[in-house]
Parts: structure tokens; C-alpha cells; sequence
């Protein structure tokens, strides 16, 4: 029975289709903020690289699905954090990608604002 199970468990991995998603490759910190706001927009690729670098996750922020989700494979996006992307992924869970393709790069041009600070 066991087996019978892991097989099935198996198959339906194998048979997960890709999706192709656009966005923005950014922090988490950053992209979290702004989408509290409703923004779903680049963010400055200066401070998402410096965020990531500090240990901030590597996340997509998608202003078509006004979704920001995380990446379980971020080494797959390292070298495309600030830049806008389209890549081909597998959900690994709710509101998380597994990257397995980058099929488009552009350099991003950010509107470059922050939410304002709560007093």
C-alpha cells in the first residue's frame, strides 16, 4: 500500500504543469511593504540587492495576480533581483514558486517611493 502511495505521489509531481508568470525579482522587506500599500510595482534594484544580500528572501511580485510570492529555489533568481522577468514555475505551496525556467530578462526602471511613515 505503501508504495501504492508514493507512486501516485510521484506521477502527480511529474505531471505538475508550468505556469509562466512576469514580475518584478525583488526582498522580501520591500515588496511585503509596498504590497501592504497595494502597490505592486518594481521596487529600487539598489536596495533589493543590498536587502538580499543582508538576508532578506528573494520574492516576485507579480502586478498581474497583486501577488508577491516567494521563491523556494532562490539561487534561481539571485542574478535577476531588481530586474522584471518571466519564467516558468510550479506552485510549491500557497503563494510560493519553484523556479525551473527564467525565459525573459529586462533591467527594471523602478518608481522609486516608499509608504509613508507611521508617526
Amino acid at each position: 500500500m505503501k508504495w501504492f502511495l508514493l507512486i501516485a505521489l510521484l506521477a502527480t509531481a511529474a505531471f505538475a504543469a508550468d505556469t509562466t508568470y512576469e514580475g518584478w525579482v525583488s526582498d522580501s522587506g520591500c515588496a511585503m511593504a509596498r504590497a501592504s500599500g497595494g502597490k505592486f510595482t518594481a521596487t529600487n534594484p539598489d536596495c533589493a540587492r543590498r536587502c538580499v544580500k543582508d538576508g532578506k528572501k528573494i520574492v516576485l511580485i507579480s502586478q498581474d495576480l497583486k501577488t508577491v510570492f516567494t521563491i523556494d529555489n532562490p539561487e534561481a533568481l539571485r542574478s535577476e533581483v531588481g530586474n522584471k522577468v518571466r519564467l516558468s514555475a510550479t506552485s510549491a505551496g500557497r503563494n510560493s514558486l519553484h523556479v525551473n525556467k527564467v525565459m525573459f530578462s529586462e533591467r527594471s526602471n523602478p518608481e522609486c517611493e516608499r509608504p509613508p511613515l507611521k508617526e
